[in-house]
């Protein structure tokens, strides 16, 4: 229903400040990266883990004033050539993965309960991905490099990635490398592509090309059978269970339902589209809709920790009448919905591309052409 009320907003809400009273765990402009163009060679990467909450970028805010409100405006930098810490890496490593572990990790010196990647680290020591310094410590604040990174991809997802493959030689990986198997077995599946010959494995690792190597690791986790029932049963519930209870206006029900099957972005564009749904009742108007025909539901593509699933023609007869307007059409919310698995194995929506939008389809022109 989110797609309806953002087409909604755009009918009836013009020259409206709607704030929303439902906050998410973040809202919905901390979705939106300043400084990753679309035109980025790791954009599709960097777009999924920021919305799918692996990431949260940095913060910064700022003020300003308008008729006399002061309003706040936050942006969101990514920051993707900066260098990553071993810290920062190995906590984004044991999220993306949804990484738990009851075993006893190796204790650091240099690593404390009170730090803020204590937890991530502990796991990922446990589980025997990070060894630490032949010093003994973990040094969480260095710049962690290009062969660091593989070696600890390797070890991660030894066990669910077919690494079997000869692999690429590099002429800057000499085998007396500590990482050169991993870098062999991890090029063999192209989670890493190199500078043409030449690896560059003392280089310090950009968070892009961090995150670009999580991500293709990710995606070559073969999924389940249970997985491709579930993301599909998920997706069903959030599009059935929507429908009744926007049409009960039961506000307290639809943001549980939101919490339950969304996660990120797309959780935080549900519960302020509820705050559309109230100013719409708040507007003295008439809302009716209908679904027109059936609409099927199949998974695109199922890894374990992310999958794509492929509405077809859900479509939707939407009537309104109010006292300054009123229109009659139909909308298609068809499109790919895009999920991950959270730490506690549910499947939720972090984002939904309607094929309208993804086709370059302006809604705003789309209602303003309709009213009548």
């Amino acid at each position: 229903m989110k797609g309806l009320y953002v087409f909604l907003t755009s009918l009836v809400v013009f020259g409206f400040s709607v704030t929303p009273a439902l906050a998410a765990e973040k809202s919905i402009d901390l979705y939106y990266s300043d400084d990753v163009d679309y035109d980025h060679w790791a954009y599709d990467e960097l777009e999924r883990f920021l919305n799918a909450d692996i990431v949260d970028g940095y913060v910064e805010s700022e003020e300003f004033e308008e008729d006399g409100e002061v309003y706040e405006y936050s942006y969101v930098y990514l920051k993707p050539n900066n260098t990553i810490t071993r810290a920062e890496f190995t906590k984004i490593l044991v999220y993306a993965m949804n990484l738990n572990s009851d075993i006893p990790g190796k204790s650091f010196p240099d690593v404390k309960p009170t730090n803020w990647y204590y937890v991530p680290v502990k796991v990922a020591s446990s589980l025997g991905i990070i060894n630490g310094t032949p010093d003994g410590s973990f040094r969480p604040n260095d710049k962690i490099t290009r062969a660091e990174i593989t070696a600890m991809i390797y070890r991660a997802f030894g066990t669910t990635i077919n690494f079997s493959g000869t692999g690429k030689v590099f002429s800057d990986v000499p085998q007396g490398n500590f990482a050169y198997e991993a870098i062999r077995k991890t090029a063999a599946v192209e989670i890493i592509k190199g500078y043409g010959d030449v690896f560059k494995p003392s280089n310090n690792a950009t968070r892009a090309e961090a995150i670009v190597m999580i991500d293709r690791a990710l995606h070559l986790q073969p999924g389940s059978d249970e997985d491709k029932l579930a993301v599909v049963q998920t997706v069903a519930r959030n599009i059935q269970e929507e429908m009744t209870l926007t049409e009960q206006q039961d506000s307290k029900a639809l943001e549980a339902l939101y919490r339950d099957t969304t996660i990120g972005y797309y959780l935080a564009a549900s519960l302020e589209s509820l705050d559309t749904e109230d100013l719409i009742e708040d507007m003295d108007t008439t809302f009716t809709m209908e679904q027109v025909g059936e609409h099927s539901i199949n998974p695109a593509s199922v890894n374990k920790n992310f999958a794509q699933v492929r509405i077809e023609d859900l479509r939707y007869n939407m009537s309104m009448t109010a006292p300054d307007m009123s229109f009659n059409m139909t909308v298609d919310l068809s499109g790919t919905a895009y999920l991950k698995k959270s730490n506690d194995g549910k499947w939720k929506i972090y984002n939904i591309v309607y094929d309208e939008e993804a086709n370059g389809e302006n809604w705003e022109e789309v209602a303003a052409s309709e009213i009548q």
